[in-house]
């Protein structure tokens, strides 16, 4: 038994969790799929609850910053940053990633009345990624590129709300271009309510594009 095993399972466990929630998740089965022992899964795990908080603590959290990692330590071009990660959650999306939603929202729903500290480890993925987003507001407030008047907590929050949003309604839809219309919705919206005035070129680009701003 090595760490090697215990990344396997898991990674195929969250997989599994992805497809169809944690409490259908099956750890026998799983166990026969990756062809190991009961006593290999038990060395690491003494439960199923033990598994789930191994899947937040070293998949999901990493998983979900790195998601907006890109926005810490920017003193400027924050707007056009943030206006890009959204743009590449819709373009990366594809029938399978819509079919599954997202796993935070998801388990957010199944999990919070089932298990106090299933719970509590979910609340860690939210605050980190809304600390992430709050501190990205308020330096774009102070670059002049948000507007000042926004409260960069609750925007940071709506952000994580809204695309957790979309993902759902597109999930219940079975389509991604109902995703991709949404997701066209949010940056709409962020350009009218966020947004002081963002250039609309991409990185690397800014030369050819100084004039140039995004229009709803």
């Amino acid at each position: 038994m090595t760490a090697t095993t215990r990344q396997k399972i898991l990674q195929r466990c969250y997989e599994a969790i992805c497809e169809h929630g944690f409490v259908s998740l099956r750890t026998d089965k799983e166990i026969k799929r990756l062809r190991i022992t009961k006593g290999a899964f038990y060395h690491y795990f003494p439960g199923k609850l033990d598994l789930g908080y191994a899947v937040i603590e070293e998949i999901l959290l990493p998983m979900y910053m790195q998601k907006w990692e890109s926005l810490e330590n920017r003193s400027a071009g924050i707007a056009r940053e943030l206006y890009s990660l959204l743009e590449a959650e819709k373009n990366k999306a594809t029938d399978q990633s819509v079919r599954r939603g997202d796993v935070l929202a998801n388990l957010m729903l199944e999990m919070s009345h089932e298990d106090e500290q299933f719970r509590l480890k979910l609340e860690e993925v939210l605050e980190a990624q809304e600390k992430i987003l709050q501190r990205a507001i308020l330096a774009g407030k102070a670059a002049g590129e948000f507007k000042p008047q926004m409260d960069a907590r609750s925007m940071a929050y709506s952000l994580i709300g809204s695309l957790q949003g979309c993902y759902a309604i597109a999930k219940t839809r079975n389509s991604k271009d109902v995703f991709t219309l949404m997701i066209n919705a949010l940056l709409k919206q962020l350009k009218e309510v966020l947004f002081v005035a963002v250039e609309e070129t991409a990185p690397g680009q800014q030369a050819a594009g100084d004039n140039q701003r995004l229009t709803a």
